[in-house]
């Protein structure tokens, strides 16, 4: 189950992700830490409304490492004890990639990639119509920069952007 957008492509979002680094003041490589730029968030223009929480481990179900809601006052990122705290002390790739997953998930709402429908069988929609393959991807593309990884070996990226190795891997895919 997903839910379906407008219709997108990866070229699209790298363009997206590119502009989301420079709405944030990074450059077009430089590593996101994403703790860094969550607690940055309400500081942006239009990002005023997104806020955050950290929830003990049990608050959320066990294949739902953060979650992002609508709020009475905006955007408010859930994130289970031991994501973030794996994220903010740069322990491991996975925990970082969530964070950054759920920021896009702000982004993306706010550049018009809304819900056409309720949730939907994902079998009768293709990936370039269901927002969590363009959260997947904008993530990817925010968190390593096509141009500056396009030549890196998946350990490079890795060490570089401090990614998990899947998301590296996934990476040299495309």
């Amino acid at each position: 189950m997903d839910y379906e957008i407008r219709p997108t492509s990866r070229n699209e979002l790298r363009l997206y992700a590119k502009l989301f680094r420079s709405i944030c003041g990074f450059s077009e490589d430089e590593p996101i830490d994403p703790i860094f730029l969550l607690e940055r968030l309400p500081d942006l223009e239009d990002f005023e409304d997104v806020g955050y929480v950290v929830v003990y481990n049990d608050a959320l179900p066990v294949d739902v490492p953060a979650q992002c809601a609508l709020s009475e006052n905006g955007y408010l990122i859930q994130i289970k004890e031991s994501v973030y705290n794996d994220a903010r002390l740069k322990k491991a790739g996975g925990p970082r990639m969530h964070v950054m997953h759920e920021i896009m998930h702000v982004y993306l709402d706010k550049l018009g990639f809304t819900p056409i429908y309720s949730r939907r069988l994902t079998s009768d929609v293709p990936p370039y119509r269901q927002l969590e393959w363009a959260v997947k991807a904008i993530t990817g593309e925010t968190m390593m920069p096509y141009e500056a990884t396009k030549e890196m070996s998946e350990k490079e990226m890795m060490e570089t952007y401090g990614v998990s190795e899947m998301a590296a891997e996934k990476r040299k895919t495309y």
